[in-house]
């Protein structure tokens, strides 16, 4: 324990020891600064966190279940490490403080959606401020769609990850220390080639490979840019919560189901394929699609009539 550090050098520290074992670690550490922030502008000597404190902090986001969620879960490993640190004192949130919040139903795009909504990403201006965009927008919305990425995996790809002559990418760093390699069709191979000849132009010594400057585009710029495209494709749509360009990702899933049940393929030996490509850590998260695939029902119940020789009749008790 060294008692001359105050919360933000700990938090700090916190963060450089996870990042050091191999944790990308950057929406927990917006979560932790957010928490410090608060912590200082209410207690500015404060040294680890306070159960009052923290409670009252808690308590103004539980209208944001998904943040209150992750900043729980962050604060109590940051604790804990100043727990086994010395710092005994400090507060550590029970478990089963708030639940995990239940995900809305995702989004299923019509083929027709989905068309004209690249229509109107293919006429993105040139902005001055946002060099290159007009090239970047397109084939970033275009490799999410195709292969299923996370938005944060899109944007902060780097350019020696993707190998578009070998048809693969590599993943790095995903969720947690993950990496994947994913293989992409010969189709967006090409059109992923074009794009990096157009883009290299701009931008020849490129860290990432859709840039923003020096830099990769920030969290906000899929979804304000998806949303802003989806409008322009559908005007009068009643856009709340749904659709969001994550939904790509789903769609990945659902129409991939569909598409081997539809084929006769043995979904079982599919899931694992489906799973280790999406990147999901157990075959459960990617179970998780069934229950929104409607078409895929009735494909199932034509697969299972063979069954209804095999398995006998149980006749009524009498």
């Amino acid at each position: 324990m060294d008692s001359s550090k105050k919360l933000r050098q700990l938090a700090n520290d916190f963060i450089v020891y996870k990042k050091s074992t191999g944790y990308v670690y950057d929406s927990q550490q917006y979560l932790l600064n957010r928490y410090v922030d608060y912590a200082e502008k209410v207690s500015p000597d404060i040294i680890y966190p306070e159960k009052c404190l923290t409670d009252k902090y808690l308590g103004s986001l539980s209208g944001a279940p998904g943040t209150l969620y992750g900043m729980i879960s962050t604060l109590r490993e940051f604790s804990n490490y100043l727990f086994i640190h010395g710092y005994e004192n400090t507060y550590v949130i029970p478990p089963k403080t708030a639940s995990q919040p239940v995900p809305e139903a995702p989004y299923f795009f019509a083929e027709d959606e989905i068309s004209a909504f690249f229509e109107k990403l293919d006429e993105v201006e040139p902005h001055g401020s946002f060099k290159g965009r007009e090239i970047v927008l397109p084939a970033i919305f275009r490799l999410i769609y195709c292969c299923g990425l996370r938005c944060k995996e899109a944007r902060t790809l780097e350019s020696g990850n993707v190998h578009s002559e070998a048809l693969y990418i590599d993943v790095l760093q995903s969720k947690g220390p993950k990496c994947r390699r994913i293989f992409i069709s010969q189709e967006l191979a090409e059109y992923l080639n074009e794009y990096n000849a157009r883009i290299s132009l701009l931008f020849p010594d490129r860290k990432y490979y859709f840039p923003h400057g020096n830099s990769c585009y920030g969290s906000g710029m899929i979804s304000g840019n998806f949303r802003r495209f989806w409008k322009k494709a559908y005007p009068d749509f009643n856009m709340t919560t749904r659709p969001r360009a994550y939904d790509f990702r789903h769609h990945l899933a659902w129409a991939n189901l569909n598409r081997w049940a539809a084929e006769g393929l043995d979904i079982n030996v599919m899931l694992a394929y489906l799973m280790r490509y999406m990147g999901h850590q157990n075959v459960s998260e990617t179970l998780y699609y069934f229950r929104f695939v409607p078409e895929f029902f009735p494909t199932f119940r034509e697969m299972s009539k063979s069954l209804e020789d095999i398995l006998p009749e149980v006749p009524d008790e009498e």
